[in-house]
């Protein structure tokens, strides 16, 4: 009886915990998709779609007719527009412990960003790279263009 109850206490434990650290992965979801998109994650590519979570470390492709729109828990909103690829580099958002960090990786095309908290309370810690250069977000809004380089695809 005992090992009964402590096996189903240890799994109870286990579930919450991996609970705990899923919900912790999650960084936004998807608001708007048209066109062709997808989200790689990990070794894996799956159609985007209107409601996904997204979670750190994915990255986000749109085709020759694709746009979507995101937006992250802080706030952050972030639209992508025709042949883009964009990584979700790293996101933290712990107001409690004063901890922040958003940084995306445009490898491509077009991007929106309307600033939400990170950049409010803590605007050094959100950058977006490319491969040209990093920028560092000081504004509440811009937008960038990024062409492919020559030859590329």
């Amino acid at each position: 009886m005992f090992r009964a109850v402590s096996g189903a206490l240890i799994l109870l434990l286990a579930g919450a915990i991996t609970s705990a650290r899923a919900a912790e992965a999650f960084v936004g979801s998807i608001k708007t998709v048209q066109g062709s998109t997808f989200v790689q994650r990990a070794t894996e590519s799956v159609p985007a779609t209107e409601g996904m979570h997204l979670l750190a470390q994915d990255v986000l492709h749109t085709g020759a007719d694709g746009r979507l729109a995101f937006i992250l828990r802080d706030g952050t909103r972030i639209s992508l527009g025709s042949n883009s690829e964009m990584k979700l580099d790293q996101f933290v958002y712990e107001p409690a412990q004063n901890k922040y960090a958003l940084v995306l990786d445009l490898a491509k095309g077009m991007v929106a960003y309307i600033s939400g908290k990170i950049a409010k309370f803590s605007p050094e810690s959100v950058k977006l790279q490319t491969p040209v250069g990093i920028i560092g977000v000081r504004g509440t809004r811009f937008a960038v263009a990024l062409d492919a380089p020559r030859g590329a695809q």
